[in-house]
């Protein structure tokens, strides 16, 4: 696993608008541009990327031959992380996109849809360019280049990024039949409110909960998540975690997502139920949640369609509701659990050590 994340990772920063096309018939491929706004040290990231390779070339669009791709990552979260850095960013991607002169545009997560994909379309007007965007948290009518969700209106469509509560609590239930009370922790990074009221919508029009819910945490800093926990030990019967990446410590740097796990491992007692399906790579007990591969190739045919005649403005934005269910055993191990065979042949993948070690 190791190496093909490291082989997906160097696959990313070779990406190179001086590639040439292996295809001597191809004429004149297409150009496509990826602005992330993440890093590829954030698996989520990588899995999108390699989707949406994987989604052009399941409609018939294969790279070096019918495309070159240039790949930029904003890496908002770990290290540029203030508004200026974002600002800062954001315009050294819209260089870059410029100067690539693409003929289709992919944004991954919040950042990268608001502060290039809208942006561009708002300082360039005499120069449209098709986007596909994935992983919006927020509603993204907000933004004034997309008119509805049902029919965008312009040059922008995508995916909408939902956390699967009800699938994720579904499972949690069947999982942990004796649990009744559940406590929601997230960073308070971007989306995070956004995910947090959708949450709250859905939570008030649903006739049944299978679990009472505590109380859904935003938290800037490791030190209020480490309280939280804490506090809750004695009172829930399990822990969702939404993210943790964004956490800050007493200086305001973030804290590695990998000692937010590793304290966990070490103080928290209760079961955790991943509310992104990746954060069982890290360590996380069980993970019910989006896929980033599956939404990556479902945007990567999405931006084929376009390639291929497809109008942006009339494509709806949905959620494609790609999850997976994942397992981490080392953190069972830890907890003393075990889970079903049966549970881990239907998992999507199963993890054998914390955030690979």
């Amino acid at each position: 696993m190791a190496s093909l994340l490291v082989a997906l990772a160097v696959a990313m920063a070779c990406d190179s608008p001086a590639s040439a096309p292996t295809d001597a018939s191809a004429d004149d491929p297409h150009r496509i541009f990826v602005v992330h706004s993440y890093s590829a040290e954030f698996s989520w990231t990588r899995q999108l990327h390699e989707g949406i390779i994987q989604g052009l070339a399941q409609k018939g669009l294969i790279r070096d031959r019918d495309y070159q791709v240039q790949t930029f990552e904003m890496d908002t979260r770990i290290t540029f992380t203030s508004p200026q850095q974002i600002e800062q960013r954001a315009t050294e991607a819209l260089d870059a996109l410029r100067a690539f002169g693409p003929d289709l545009l992919f944004v991954t997560d919040d950042v990268a849809l608001e502060h290039v994909a809208v942006r561009y379309t708002q300082e360039s007007p005499d120069a449209p360019l098709p986007t596909v965007f994935a992983g919006a948290n927020i509603d993204p009518t907000i933004y004034a280049p997309i008119d509805s969700l049902d029919e965008p209106g312009g040059t922008i469509t995508g995916a909408l990024e939902r956390i699967p509560h009800t699938q994720a609590f579904a499972t949690a239930e069947r999982l942990f039949p004796d649990a009744a009370r559940v406590v929601i922790l997230a960073d308070a990074g971007p989306g995070a409110a956004a995910v947090r009221t959708a949450f709250q919508r859905d939570d008030q029009a649903a006739a049944v909960r299978p679990f009472e819910v505590l109380d859904f945490l935003l938290l800037e800093t490791f030190e209020e998540w480490k309280r939280a926990v804490v506090d809750y030990q004695d009172t829930a019967d399990l822990i969702a975690v939404v993210n943790f990446h964004q956490l800050r410590d007493a200086s305001g740097a973030i804290v590695p997502p990998a000692d937010v796990i590793d304290w966990m491992v070490a103080e928290n007692t209760l079961p955790e139920l991943g509310l992104v399906a990746d954060w069982a790579r890290d360590g996380i007990l069980v993970a019910v949640g989006n896929s980033g591969l599956k939404t990556g190739t479902y945007v990567g045919a999405l931006g084929a369609d376009i390639l291929n005649g497809a109008d942006p403005a009339t494509m709806p934005i949905v959620d494609p509701k790609q999850t997976d269910t994942n397992f981490n055993l080392a953190r069972a191990r830890s907890l003393g659990i075990d889970f079903a065979a049966s549970e881990l042949a239907e998992a999507d993948a199963v993890f054998e050590t914390i955030g690979g070690r």
